[in-house]
């Protein structure tokens, strides 16, 4: 359970805490249990493919920002083009709340599931490790 509700750590503001929490329990505990070593790599993959994505978004979001500005076709008079922004970063705010929503409901499955006995996949993780 440790190994998922670790990755709760970025919500008290450590930097990479969600990949730090996960690597902390499987460093110190794998070697004790096949069970927790699962989970451990099941949650450390999963988070490490959030931050992947998350970092290629905000860099894809960035770029069509500036693209869009450098463009010429924005201009500070331009309403229409601010609004066109407003509407492009409210778009990003829900998406990211979106996936942060979706992140937490996995993590609680997760932990459901280690405290179960029962063995957890989270969807849309690359296995990093395996």
């Amino acid at each position: 359970m440790a190994a998922h509700l670790s990755a709760l750590i970025a919500v008290a503001g450590l930097p990479f805490g969600h990949i730090v929490g996960p690597l902390v329990v499987y460093l110190i505990k794998a070697h004790e249990s096949e069970f927790i070593a699962e989970h451990a790599r099941a949650s450390l993959n999963y988070q490490i493919t959030v931050s992947i994505f998350s970092i290629i978004g905000i860099i894809a979001a960035v770029g069509v920002m500036f693209g869009y500005i450098a463009s010429g076709s924005a201009q500070a008079s331009d309403t229409g083009t601010g609004i066109s922004l407003a509407i492009l970063w409210i778009a990003v705010a829900i998406a990211v709340l979106l996936i942060l929503l979706l992140s937490l409901i996995f993590i609680i499955a997760g932990t459901v599931a280690a405290s179960q006995g029962r063995t957890y996949t989270y969807p849309f993780a690359i296995r990093f490790l395996r």
